[in-house]
């Protein structure tokens, strides 16, 4: 996966990275602000452990949790890390700025107070190509290995996947829409044959998309759109046909700088309300479906016409199986990396031990009285731990995400609340002060706090965590879930996914 062999390698980034992409004098679609969502998706960078190799550094928003740090040393996981937040003095309890992680590093000058690993000579393998990555490079003498980023940004545009589609010839390209009387008059057309999509040039997850089922919505979204035209806002958008899908995946491949295109894996993909859930890997007969049917040959065509556009470097296409068996083999380009890839380093390291597993994630309500400690220990002695030695097991990615909105990302800093397993100092296994720690309340889909009817009543947040399911089959993946789900209950966790 490195891009140059043989030398170190930094692995950095921002999720949700279409957001620096878009232009801000673009026009939105409706959306309901989620700052605890967010507040997790600024965590998530703790998963691209998954990509370090022996030698490599990885730089997060947030310090990874020491305890987290040991569990995956135990594996085999031990890249170079910060242990200050890369937020420290910049954000304020309770917001999550909008900076991305590299212009967080940039703004720190070359800060040579300890904390941080030695960054010099370290090429930078990011998970995808954002504003203030060179000013960040010439700050810390890092090496950059990538294309421009007015390239990354154009491949990444939804109405640049319509124009590849169109020019390969194929089905449901969509209409590219520039006003909002276009909106009306493509979304009518659109709306004899059945509902439809309206997406954002750079909508990402779950976000940026809305599906338009009838006449008097389409009028509404319309004139949504014409109020923001009308204050100098331009419109972009993507219109297409709603399909009926049977089964999302994806393909993951790299393009070198020379032009070589390398398929490296297809993903299964669960999805809820178009963001992701988890990805699963196909069986042989999917694989040798999509041969007979040239969707690898296509790929290929893809990897090339993205090179000859100017882009090198990881790619996800999303496609789907419709209704009725039909193929669907782009809906859209992701010039980056993504959490399917993510789930190929993991299954890569799986194969070594002879082991398969399915990446997923549980949204939960919980109210932080449980340590990330504790829950390691409790899922150990459950026998639910997977340490790399058991066939089987449910592997953490990370802390942070976990405990960003409850007052504390470690669970140093606890609610009074339920206690189920007896408490260990934190501090004295490399908990940190939390003096300086972001703190996001919320669960609903709003900016405010909420409060949720535990125990006693004590205020819950909103938390993700991301796990690796160990299993050799479906049995086994089930039986591993149903003991996993008791657990979360009886230690007061909440699923709301």
């Amino acid at each position: 996966m490195n891009a140059i062999p043989n030398q170190r390698h930094l692995y950095m980034g921002t999720f949700e990275a279409e957001a620096y992409w878009r232009d801000a004098q673009l026009a939105s679609l409706p959306a309901i602000p989620d700052r605890a969502s967010s507040a997790i998706v600024a965590a998530m960078d703790e998963l691209l452990f998954s990509f370090c190799q022996p030698g490599d550094a990885l730089l997060t928003r947030y310090a990874i949790s020491p305890v987290h740090r040991q569990y995956i040393a135990q594996l085999g996981f031990r890249p170079a890390v910060n242990e200050r937040d890369l937020t420290e003095g910049t954000e304020q309890a309770g917001n999550v700025s909008a900076a991305s992680v590299f212009e967080l590093l940039g703004s720190r000058k070359a800060d040579t107070s300890t904390g941080f690993p030695q960054l010099e000579g370290c090429v930078l393998s990011p998970f995808a190509g954002l504003p203030h990555v060179e000013e960040a490079a010439r700050a810390w003498g890092i090496t950059l290995h990538q294309p421009p980023l007015e390239t990354i940004r154009k491949v990444n545009a939804k109405t640049y996947s319509s124009d590849l589609k169109r020019s390969l010839g194929l089905r449901h390209p969509g209409y590219i829409v520039t006003s909002f009387a276009d909106v009306a008059e493509a979304g009518r057309k659109l709306l004899r044959d059945g509902s439809f999509l309206i997406k954002d040039d750079f909508g990402v997850s779950g976000k940026g998309n809305l599906h338009i089922t009838s006449t008097q919505m389409l009028d509404r979204i319309v004139s949504y759109l014409r109020g923001q035209e009308r204050k100098g806002k331009r419109v972009l958008f993507l219109l297409e046909p709603f399909l009926e899908k049977e089964q999302d995946f994806s393909c993951q491949f790299t393009i070198g700088d020379n032009g070589s295109v390398d398929i490296l894996s297809v993903q299964w993909l669960a999805n809820t309300q178009f963001a992701y859930r988890e990805s699963l890997s196909p069986d042989q007969a999917f694989m040798e479906r999509l041969e007979r049917e040239g969707y690898f040959r296509l790929m290929q065509d893809v990897g090339k016409q993205l090179y000859q556009d100017g882009y090198y470097g990881d790619v996800c296409i999303d496609s789907m199986t419709l209704r009725g068996g039909k193929l669907e083999p782009i809906i859209e380009i992701n010039a980056r990396k993504s959490m399917s890839l993510i789930k190929h380093q993991l299954d890569t390291f799986l194969a070594g031990k002879n082991m398969r597993g399915t990446l997923t994630n549980y949204s939960l309500s919980h109210d932080g009285s449980l340590s990330y400690e504790e829950l390691l220990e409790g899922l150990e002695r459950e026998g639910l731990l997977f340490t790399g030695e058991r066939e089987e097991g449910v592997m953490p990615l990370g802390a942070n995400t976990l405990y960003v909105n409850t007052g504390g990302r470690d669970g140093e800093n606890r609610n009074a609340g339920p206690k189920s397993t007896p408490s260990r100092s934190t501090t004295e296994r490399g908990g940190r002060s939390s003096a300086k720690q972001v703190r996001v309340s919320g669960i609903s889909s709003g900016d405010g706090p909420s409060v949720s009817g535990g125990p006693e009543g004590v205020a819950r947040g909103k938390g993700r965590l991301y796990l690796e399911l160990v299993a050799a089959g479906d049995k086994e993946k089930m039986r591993l879930t149903t003991k996993l789900e008791h657990f979360l209950a009886e230690h007061h966790f909440t699923v709301l996914n």
